[in-house]
């Protein structure tokens, strides 16, 4: 499995007045690699996984 960053940003955020960075990830995985595939392909076997994430420093 691997991440693909969409978008990654550092600065000042002028609310907090502190240096933050936030990033979007995604990956997609397949329910049969785990072993949930009762209902493929009826259901999709492929899903999405998005990953928002802020970071700040004290």
């Amino acid at each position: 499995m691997h991440l693909t960053v969409d978008h990654f940003y550092c600065g000042m955020n002028l609310i907090a007045m502190k240096n933050t960075c936030g990033a979007n990830a995604t990956t997609t995985i397949k329910h049969s690699d785990y072993g949930v595939d009762k209902y493929v392909p009826k259901v999709g076997d492929e899903v999405t996984i998005a990953i928002q994430i802020e970071a700040t420093k004290d």
